[in-house]
């Protein structure tokens, strides 16, 4: 995928995303809520989704395979489809996304949030939060900075899950 913004016209950025999981109606990692808590100093923190909700994490590799380093997050680029009803990140579950980025980092597992260098491949989390009943059945990656712009639904990539 060609990730084109104002910045990248001459070098855009190029990637290549391998999902491999997206698992719904569980508690968000205890690893990584631990590890979260403990970067501030807090007790460790158990999410709960809102109510009527459950949580779904997406996981994904990023490759860049650009020419030069890198940033990429699921902020505003990816989203969780239950039919035809489109599930983006909140700001809550955003930065539950940045908490798992921040534990694979802690594990030698730098994510595209952080900047990769061509050739490198790390860890994408993103956290959504969809009817209790629902199961997801597709997953949108736009090529641009956000799914929506004043100019539309920005072009992508529609993933089936099966």
């Amino acid at each position: 995928m060609t990730v084109l913004a104002s910045d990248t016209v001459d070098d855009p950025h190029k990637w290549q995303f391998t999902v491999r999981s997206v698992v719904c109606g569980k508690p968000l990692d205890r690893a990584v809520m631990a590890y979260a808590a403990d970067s501030v100093g807090a007790p460790t923190a158990r999410p709960a989704p809102e109510p009527g909700k459950q949580f779904c994490v997406l996981t994904m590799d990023a490759l860049n395979v650009g020419k030069s380093m890198a940033s990429w997050g699921a902020d505003s680029r990816v989203s969780l489809n239950v039919a035809d009803t489109r599930y983006t990140m909140s700001q809550k579950d955003a930065d539950y996304a940045t908490n798992y980025a921040q534990y694979w980092n802690s594990r030698g597992q730098t994510g595209p949030s952080f900047g990769l260098n061509p050739g490198s491949r790390g860890p994408v989390h993103a956290v959504f939060q969809i009817p209790a009943a629902s199961n997801p059945s597709s997953i949108w990656i736009t090529a641009g900075t956000a799914i929506k712009t004043i100019d539309g639904v920005q072009p992508g990539y529609l993933v089936v899950l099966t």
